[in-house]
């Protein structure tokens, strides 16, 4: 069988709707609006230069996304999370679910090295605390745990990684 190669590159706008189309995001939003929408949010963000979104990419279509957010938008101010200076925080990790084995890593270790190009020292991730299989994912990945918090019904659990 033929393994086509893996490319990770920077989310671009026609990669809204392929991201619902290739199956990498999908299901019920957490603020119930569509997904194409919620996608060219994340894209304005990076545009702004508040975020980063990559995307990893194969001969298939679309294999995964991860964001690193920088600072966040006005209103949801956590400076434990993302500052804005030296501490970001990385979101929306996803994977096709027939994605080659590996994406997910490889996401996450290009992410760090963007992260360590813009001085960031301390990444973060959150994570619902049912989530076992991706705490023990984050977990391998050096994060450990630093905060729980409440929110809409359901208990969250941040993760820090010092990478400076």
């Amino acid at each position: 069988m033929h393994v086509s190669r893996v490319f990770i590159r920077y989310a671009l706008p026609r990669d809204a709707d392929r991201l619902v189309a290739d199956g990498v995001v999908g299901g019920p939003t957490p603020t119930g609006e569509q997904w194409p929408q919620r996608v060219q949010k994340w894209l304005a963000e990076q545009q702004a230069g508040r975020r980063f979104i990559l995307v990893a990419e194969d001969a298939s279509g679309l294999l995964g996304t991860v964001q690193i957010v920088f600072k966040f938008p006005a209103g949801y101010t956590d400076r434990e999370a993302a500052n804005g200076v030296d501490v970001a925080m990385v979101e929306a990790l996803r994977t096709r679910a027939d994605a080659p084995h590996g994406v997910a890593t490889q996401l996450i270790t290009d992410v760090q090295n963007i992260a360590r190009k813009r001085g960031i020292k301390t990444l973060t991730f959150l994570l619902a605390m049912g989530d076992n299989r991706g705490i023990a994912q984050a977990k391998s990945w050096g994060f450990e745990e630093f905060r729980i918090m409440p929110e809409q019904g359901r208990m969250l659990a941040f993760f820090r990684k010092s990478i400076g």
